[in-house]
């Protein structure tokens, strides 16, 4: 292992409720009605493909990219009221990889914009080389792009590369990119089955980054 590779959402900080309650909100001024457990099955993929894909099953042309700005804006109002901290273990396990030293990076399906308020706000930038956000890209989990393209901003090949994820969407796209996956089975993501990671954890604490 020379990199490690983490999803955002879910994995360093738990924004995936709120993301919830934020959709289910903006969702609903358009006459769409959605659950908890039908949000975590979109967990990890982009939010355009998951506003059509309801839109799809509820028989509603959804404006895209007019529903994306609204969610942001209130997800980032209900966020900057909350007591935001990292889950635990990641301070440790952020430590711990810098001292083997392994390179960081995150990659996330975040905007570069909360990518970067989030690093800022739990003051760990310092740990990372590489922000990379899905957004630019034009394909999202489960497709590998994200995670091709942090080995290739790192430098290294796929097979250096660890990744930690918290969805099956995520551990997707990095076992197709080619990389060792972490699964974390957080309580909070919903219900994800992570079968296909290399490893699952019900703590980060249980990582040890010395057997990787």
């Amino acid at each position: 292992m020379k990199a490690f590779l983490f999803d955002m959402d879910g994995v360093i900080v738990d924004t995936e409720d709120i993301h919830r309650e934020a959709e289910k909100n903006i969702l609903g001024r358009y006459g769409v009605t959605v659950t908890d457990p039908e949000l975590s099955g979109y967990a990890g993929t982009s939010d355009l493909y998951m506003y059509e894909d309801i839109g799809r099953k509820n028989s509603v042309k959804l404006p895209l990219l007019e529903v994306r700005k609204l969610k942001d804006q209130l997800f980032r109002e209900i966020i900057a009221s909350r007591d935001l901290k990292p889950i635990a273990g990641i301070p440790k396990l952020l430590a711990s990889l810098k001292a083997l030293p392994v390179r960081l990076a995150i990659a996330s399906s975040s905007d570069d914009d909360f990518i970067n308020y989030i690093v800022d706000r739990l003051q760990i930038r310092s740990y990372f080389e590489a922000l990379i956000s899905g957004r630019n890209l034009p394909v999202s989990k489960p497709d590998p792009a994200i995670y091709l393209l942090a080995a290739k901003t790192l430098g290294l090949p796929p097979s250096d590369c660890v990744v930690l994820e918290d969805a099956d969407s995520g551990i997707q796209a990095a076992k197709a990119a080619g990389m060792f996956c972490i699964g974390y089975r957080n309580p909070i993501t919903g219900c994800q089955k992570l079968t296909r990671a290399d490893l699952i954890v019900d703590r980060l604490e249980d990582i040890d980054v010395q057997k990787l």
